[in-house]
């Protein structure tokens, strides 16, 4: 073939410095002759890997945290926690569904939504410091029993260390205390300005860039929490049973 194009043009062949480089790729039934290598979002095949329950806030991150592990051949399902009076964002979340959705081969994704706001409430009223790592640890004993329900095999999060004041080293630890399920944070060492330029990439960054933050977060929230405090209080405030009954009343679309 490089002999063909030397007579067709006169060119001559330079291996060093050319200026024109001709690719060609030979398949069974067909050929594929072109000049512009374009490069993909990489990855593996989506369903090569096992499903994982994305958690999604509404923000920047939990989209692009989701879309990271779709990457890696992992399909999702998306689980928001309605915490209305304190945060609205399931319209975000739902548009934010539908953008995965088109990543998806044609796969459909489950948004599910758990209403949040009765533990919120109780939590605020007991340990107002911590709200934001109680809570947290609420949502992940939801997430447990609907990770079980989805047939999924890990639970996703936006997570950024340091980014703001509960995702701190130790304030995850103390989350997470006791948790017998694998969580995943795949934006943990990534800064914000590359989290925005992937949600620009993906198509999730104007969904999300208005949302606006949960009102329940403490002025001053606990930054380095004990673990040992955070599991005494979630038995005190019943957190376990609470989370079986927020699951009850748990609610799945199907998008895509």
């Amino acid at each position: 073939m490089g002999e063909a194009v030397r007579v067709a043009t006169g060119s001559k062949v330079d291996l060093s410095q050319p200026e024109m480089e001709i690719f060609v790729e030979a398949r069974r039934e067909r050929s594929f002759i072109f000049t512009r290598i374009v490069p993909g979002v990489g990855g593996l095949p989506l369903g090569s890997q096992g499903k994982m329950l994305a958690l999604i806030s509404g923000g920047i991150d939990s989209p692009v945290a989701a879309w990271l592990m779709m990457k890696r051949g992992c399909p999702v399902s998306l689980l928001h926690f309605d915490s209305r009076p304190y945060a609205d964002a399931i319209q975000q979340c739902r548009s934010s569904a539908e953008v995965l959705a088109e990543w998806s081969a044609g796969r459909k994704i489950d948004f599910i939504t758990v209403p949040i706001s009765r533990g919120i409430e109780k939590i605020a009223a007991h340990y107002p410091r911590a709200t934001c790592i109680l809570c947290r640890r609420l949502m992940y004993l939801i997430a447990a029993q609907v990770m079980e329900k989805q047939q999924c095999l890990g639970v996703v999060t936006g997570y950024s260390m340091g980014q703001v004041a509960s995702q701190t080293a130790e304030n995850i630890l103390a989350e997470q205390a006791g948790m017998c399920l694998p969580v995943f944070h795949p934006l943990i060492s990534m800064d914000k300005t590359e989290i925005v330029d992937l949600a620009r990439k993906i198509g999730t960054y104007e969904i999300t860039e208005e949302t606006k933050s949960c009102t329940a977060v403490p002025a001053k929230p606990m930054t380095r929490a004990s673990r040992e405090e955070m599991l005494r209080a979630e038995e005190i405030l019943g957190l376990r049973e609470m989370a079986g009954r927020l699951v009850e009343e748990m609610k799945v679309e199907r998008i895509g």
